[in-house]
């Protein structure tokens, strides 16, 4: 049999292929970094629309059922309380380039190894004219907020989505316990909810407490059980200067 070859040309709109790699069937693997300005906001940055959150929702209705239901429902009605700003949140968790540099890319080891301060510093560099940084813990939890509201409009029931993320997260993200579990970190853009990837797998990295110093880790990593470190977990530690192996940063754009 006679065999030809064609060339193809791939372009890639609003990002870079940085690598290609035939594999072994004869497929070509692209690893693609996207770019974060302009209109690929609506690409690897999604809008989430705090200010529209509200304790007439329907989902705020629901009646807690456990003490860790009760726990997060008040740290959300005093997040709406204060008052809420619109902000924007990746869709997966981010990679690192060969440069160290902060990237979101599929099929890509997620970002672990670096310190509080490192995120801290890095994330401001990130996109500094959309004001990038590392998301605080009242968004955080007006995210899960959002996050619950969408599941109960796509199916789930309002106790349905309230337990996934409140108490038991094992259907949402990579724990020892999920559907399918590697029992090692997962590739980014993996599992997907509501628009949303990589929601456990790794820690989330959050902003200092300006009130008790330190900073916030959020949900669990790949290791942890879900009914342990669900998505609501919310842990405060003190030392900025050591490398997290599991967790990485959770940045937010303010524009």
């Amino acid at each position: 049999m006679r065999k030809t070859s064609t060339e193809m040309e791939i372009k890639v709109s609003n990002g870079r292929i940085t690598s290609a790699e035939v594999l072994k069937d004869g497929t070509c693997k692209i690893t693609v970094e996207m770019n974060t300005e302009g209109a690929n906001a609506n690409d690897v940055f999604v809008l989430c629309e705090a200010s529209k959150l509200s304790l007439d929702d329907e989902f705020m209705k629901h009646t807690p059922c456990s003490d860790e239901e009760r726990t997060f429902k008040k740290l959300l009605e005093e997040a709406i309380k204060s008052g809420l700003k619109d902000f924007y949140r990746p869709v997966c968790d981010p990679s690192l380039d060969k440069a160290e540099n902060i990237c979101y890319v599929s099929d890509a080891k997620p970002a672990v190894g670096k310190s509080y301060n490192w995120w801290k510093e890095t994330a401001k560099q990130f996109c500094p004219e959309r004001g990038s940084r590392l998301g605080t813990k009242k968004e955080y939890i007006a995210f899960l907020g959002i996050l619950i509201k969408k599941l109960s409009k796509s199916g789930w029931s309002v106790a349905e989505a309230w337990n996934a993320v409140c108490n038991d997260s094992k259907e949402l993200g990579h724990y020892r316990n999920s559907p399918n579990a590697k029992h090692k970190f997962e590739t980014t853009n993996s599992r997907k909810v509501c628009g949303f990837y990589d929601l456990a797998n790794t820690y989330k990295i959050l902003s200092e407490d300006e009130e008790a110093g330190g900073f916030w880790l959020a949900g669990g990593y790949y290791g942890n059980s879900s009914n342990y470190v669900p998505l609501a977990d919310l842990n405060h530690y003190c030392n900025c200067h050591f490398g997290n192996d599991y967790g990485v940063g959770w940045l937010v754009l303010e524009k």
